[in-house]
């Protein structure tokens, strides 16, 4: 019985988040709606700086330096107006020639 009344709790919650916004879209002041754009990018940019952070990889000496190295490589292509494709290839292939580099010179 918990489980189902779960299932329709989170059900109604996630019918709701996408609902409301619909609602209420065209009566939210311009600012709101500016201001919640730049907190779901700062929130996106946070969770990736924590990862790159925290990012470890036993097998890759410096991991974190070639993550971040591998974002850097991702966030200027995407500045650059690539696609979504583009960018998260190059940033993969960046990592993957980082981690073979760093396991050579180790």
């Amino acid at each position: 019985m918990t489980t189902i009344l779960t299932l329709v709790a989170v059900s109604v919650g996630s019918l709701a988040f996408r609902i409301v916004p619909l609602l209420c879209a065209a009566r939210l002041p311009e600012g709101v709606i500016r201001t919640a754009g730049w907190a779901g990018t700062s929130v996106l940019a946070a969770i990736t700086v924590r990862a790159v952070l925290h990012h470890q990889d036993g097998s890759v000496p410096a991991a974190t330096l070639g993550a971040g190295v591998s974002v850097g490589v991702g966030l200027l292509l995407a500045v650059r107006g690539r696609s979504v494709v583009t960018v998260l290839l190059s940033a993969v292939g960046c990592y993957t020639a980082l981690a073979v580099l760093l396991r050579a010179v180790a």
